[in-house]
């Protein structure tokens, strides 16, 4: 099981172009029994787009490519059995360098502040200032819309909003694009493996949120992993909010 639940987060920060990375998610083997409550919108009407995704991800790439700021909100939940672990983050980063990542876990709240390659981390009013440096190179929302490259042969459909580019996995290999190879072989322990990820885009190339959902299996144990996120304030955030006694 440890394998399976590494697979889920390692596939949770890399297949949705997230940096909640940054942040050290907590250890999924400890588990709350709490159900995630998944945003729930109007259903939108759809239809088949003449773009392809791969002209989409050209055109945000030219659109935003630039473009560093944004606040990204995630739901997560991975559930094995009857029980249930549940996160969620908001990551901030700002045009200037510096990023904020607050993690809830459901317990409690810890947030991680990254400025100028100094790493602090907040709670329960006190600062803490982490021995070891973080770099956020790669974090700027550019950057994210580049990580979408394993996308380009997912399915394109035009809906209300926008676009929704949706990319199906029907065994193991197909999520072998989101990894590395030190990370590939985390597949190596999964018998069974299905899942989908729908990423969506408002009419002006924008991408502004992600759904995922996973469910794989080795031997009689089997995880499900479902995600959600937002993306807001695109190109709108100067900096962040930091405590007084930072």
């Amino acid at each position: 099981m440890k394998k399976l639940l590494l697979l889920a987060v390692m596939l949770l920060l890399t297949a949705c172009g997230n940096e909640a990375d940054e942040s050290g998610v907590g250890n999924p083997e400890e588990q709350n029994e709490e159900t995630a409550e998944a945003p729930e919108g109007d259903p939108q009407s759809e239809e088949e787009s003449s773009m392809t995704a791969s002209e989409l991800l050209d055109e945000a790439s030219s659109a935003w490519g630039d473009t560093v700021s944004y606040e990204a909100r995630q739901t997560s939940t991975i559930s094995t059995g009857e029980s249930q672990y549940v996160f969620r983050t908001i990551t901030t980063r700002s045009e200037a360098d510096e990023i904020k990542v607050e993690v809830d876990d459901g317990e409690e709240i810890k947030t991680h502040y990254i400025v100028e390659g100094e790493h602090f981390i907040y709670q329960g009013n006190n600062t803490e200032t982490q021995d070891a440096p973080r770099e956020i190179g790669g974090s700027d929302y550019g950057a994210l819309v580049s990580d979408l490259e394993p996308y380009r042969e997912g399915t394109l459909t035009e809906v209300d909003s926008g676009y929704e580019l949706r990319y199906t996995m029907d065994e193991k290999e197909d999520a072998e694009p989101f990894f590395n190879d030190g990370m590939a072989d985390m597949l190596d322990d999964v018998d069974t493996f299905s899942g989908q990820v729908t990423l969506q885009f408002n009419d002006e190339y924008q991408y502004t949120g992600a759904k995922f959902t996973l469910t794989a299996g080795s031997g009689e144990e089997e995880m499900t992993v479902i995600s959600n996120i937002t993306m807001d304030r695109v190109g709108e955030v100067d900096r962040i909010e930091k405590p007084k006694n930072m």
